[in-house]
């Protein structure tokens, strides 16, 4: 008669303990599959970023622009460092791969059947290390990337979404409460980053990690604080953290890898900064007046998908009328009241009527502060409201007639000024040929 099968807690035990085991040593294939996804789709989000660094750019007033700076740069090096970890993690588990195929067919060095004579290969061994130890090393530091990638890939995402939402409130509220109140919030959360900074440095001081009062006010600085930046995932976060940390002495070469990680991440943002325009955001470009930058031309600039800079169709104009776009952002809005004061609604008249005095009254603003001059000479421009056919801008359009240039090099300046906050000046070099060319 067969025995009952074992199924005491100590066989449960060790029954997941078997599992747990099979998992980890068969985890490498999901791991090179995700990956090579996760490298796919990590390089799609430097397009996500600059998308949002130009709606950022549309959207915010000129005085938030440094929040928008600070959301998109940290977010550009989260997807920096999660790229690099991905590519080098997709390597070392290539390499893996490799040095596990090679093991099973010689699974260690030999002097006897070397190609080489027996003092050249023992002093090469005596450098190199073993197989096993090798595959171990590798097996690990793949093991720990994707940890530590979506562990950042988290924090980001609460970060970015923490802050959208503060400024969403704050432009809210702003015409209702001072903005100082409104600020409190944010600067609390900088405190508390601060001492949480300061407890860091001190409590790990030598002198200090045996003194219970400090431990403790660490402990409780270092747990608010990772509620407040961490949100509702601060539990698996920290305990992805404190795996690192409690293991540091024994493992410290995955806790450098990680810091090489960043510093890789970091080179790849400088990198990649170059093609959005998150620097637009604290430091606008001022524009060389005798530079024919491609963003000021239409054919020389045909999939610009966020314009800048006003635009005329070419810098060759062959008996042509210039055709002048300039964007309009959504953030001037707030400048507008200064210059243009606010539309006044008429009870008397219907709201067709009213929309239609609205609509002139707006396009009357825009012509007040934006300023077009030709070769020095002010022009009056009867402008029109376009979206721009490229890069669907909602913006102005006007028409330069082709009388007023002189033959050979022309120069239109164009300058937008919000208010007392800003002003943006723009110098349109192009060569006019009169008697070439059709009229379009």
């Amino acid at each position: 008669m067969s025995l009952p099968s074992e199924s005491t807690p100590v066989a449960e035990t060790k029954k997941n303990i078997t599992w747990l085991q099979r998992l980890k040593e068969e985890s490498w294939e999901a791991e090179l599959l995700v990956s090579a996804i996760a490298i796919f789709g990590t390089f799609q989000l430097f397009g996500f970023i600059e998308w949002v660094t130009n709606k950022l750019i549309d959207l915010l007033p000129i005085e938030q622009h440094a929040f928008g700076y600070i959301i998109t740069i940290i977010g550009l090096l989260a997807i920096s460092v999660l790229v690099s970890m991905f590519v080098i993690h997709f390597i070392l588990r290539a390499y893996w791969i490799g040095l596990v195929g090679l093991n099973s067919v010689f699974p260690d060095y030999s002097v006897e059947d070397s190609a080489y004579s027996k003092v050249y290969t023992e002093m090469f061994l005596a450098i190199l290390p073993k197989q096993e130890e090798t595959i171990q090393k590798v097996d690990e530091l793949c093991s720990v990337i994707f940890s530590v990638a979506f562990t950042i890939l988290l924090i980001y995402s609460y970060m970015s979404l923490f802050l959208s939402v503060y400024m969403l409130f704050y432009n809210l509220l702003l015409d209702y409460v001072p903005s100082y109140i409104l600020l409190i919030p944010l600067f609390l959360i900088l405190g508390l980053i601060v001492i949480q900074t300061i407890f860091g440095i001190v409590g790990n001081l030598k002198k200090f990690k045996s003194n219970v009062g400090i431990q403790t006010w660490m402990f409780k600085t270092v747990r608010l604080a990772s509620m407040v930046t961490y949100g509702p995932l601060y539990r698996n976060l920290l305990q992805v953290t404190m795996v690192f940390g409690t293991n540091f002495k024994k493992k410290k070469s995955l806790v450098y890898l990680v810091l090489m990680f960043f510093v890789s991440g970091m080179f790849l943002t400088f990198v990649k900064v170059t093609d959005t325009n998150i620097f637009h955001l604290i430091f606008p470009k001022d524009h060389d007046v005798e530079f024919m930058y491609l963003s000021y031309y239409s054919d020389q600039n045909s999939e610009e998908s966020f314009l800048l800079t006003p635009q005329i169709q070419s810098d060759i104009i062959e008996g042509e009328t210039v055709k002048l776009f300039i964007p309009v952002f959504h953030h001037e809005s707030n400048y507008q009241g200064t210059t243009c004061g606010e539309y006044q609604k008429d009870d008397s008249l219907s709201n067709e009527v009213n929309r239609t005095k609205s609509r002139r009254f707006y396009l009357d603003c825009y012509e007040k502060y934006h300023k077009v001059a030709l070769n020095g000479a002010p022009l009056n421009i009867d402008f029109l409201k376009k979206d721009h056919a490229v890069s669907e801008q909602f913006g102005i359009i006007g028409f330069i007639d082709k009388e007023l240039f002189r033959k050979g090099n022309n120069t239109l300046v164009v300058t937008k000024k919000l208010g007392d906050v800003k002003e943006f000046s723009w110098s349109i070099p192009f060569n006019y040929q009169p008697n070439t060319g059709a009229s379009q």
